[in-house]
């Protein structure tokens, strides 16, 4: 009998025991999950929170302007906005504007997107540049590159090779006008500062395209390249 009720309450305090385990583990799970959730939730609401840039309109800009008149009259503002109030397509860089027209009418306020503006079809080189930037023409003798691939109004970065090294020699230059099936040369814009240098480079170095993406690309790194960083 003492055995028996032994066995029956040794039993009672195991099952209590296993009951008490099971539920703190719960518990443990329980708080586990509420941190994920919460870092998740914390990630989530920040990436949506991020600043991220954009141009927006400081005035009535009809249909058929220029983008660069848009750009060279400041008819834009610069400004961030919470990434998850910044519409599909928007510009944050007015060099995306050159070559382009308004597509429709952009009003106070609006942010600009890539369908706010089209390729302008009556655009002449020197409706394209402004202020500092002249439009510079190079033989495409020299330069290597996806020149195929490369329209006016798209932006690359250009390397130098020389002596045995590469180097880039400028980021983010925008092409004005490409050779025709006839024949002619590459036109760049380039600030003025910039174009003995851009003029020796085209007749003494060998010149690389690279070609950015229309939007959203990022600062490029000022990388050089020698036989000795290749084959290490």
């Amino acid at each position: 009998m003492s055995n028996t009720l032994t066995s029956k309450v040794s039993g009672s305090m195991s099952s209590r025991s296993w009951a008490i385990a099971v539920g703190a583990a719960a518990v443990v799970l329980a708080a586990i999950l509420l941190i994920v959730y919460l870092d998740r939730y914390r990630a989530r609401v920040g990436g949506e929170n991020a600043p991220t840039p954009v141009l927006v309109a400081k005035q009535l800009i009809p249909a058929g302007t220029p983008g660069t008149l848009v750009a060279g009259k400041a008819m834009y503002a610069p400004t961030t906005l919470p990434r998850k109030e910044v519409e599909v397509g928007a510009i944050a860089d007015p060099q995306y504007l050159s070559g382009r027209a308004a597509a429709t009418d952009i009003f106070p306020g609006q942010q600009f997107t890539a369908l706010d503006f089209a390729a302008d079809p009556n655009a002449t080189v020197k409706s394209l540049i402004v202020g500092t930037q002249r439009a510079l023409s190079i033989s495409i003798d020299n330069i290597h590159g996806s020149l195929s691939q490369v329209a006016a109004g798209d932006s690359v970065d250009i390397y130098v090779a020389v002596a045995g090294v590469v180097k880039l020699f400028r980021p983010n230059v925008t092409v004005l006008a490409t050779p025709t099936p006839e024949g002619g040369n590459l036109m760049l814009r380039v600030e003025t500062k910039d174009a003995a240098d851009f003029a020796y480079a085209a007749d003494n170095t060998q010149l690389w395209f690279v070609i950015r993406p229309l939007i959203g690309a990022k600062p490029t790194a000022r990388d050089t390249a020698s036989a000795a960083t290749v084959l290490r």
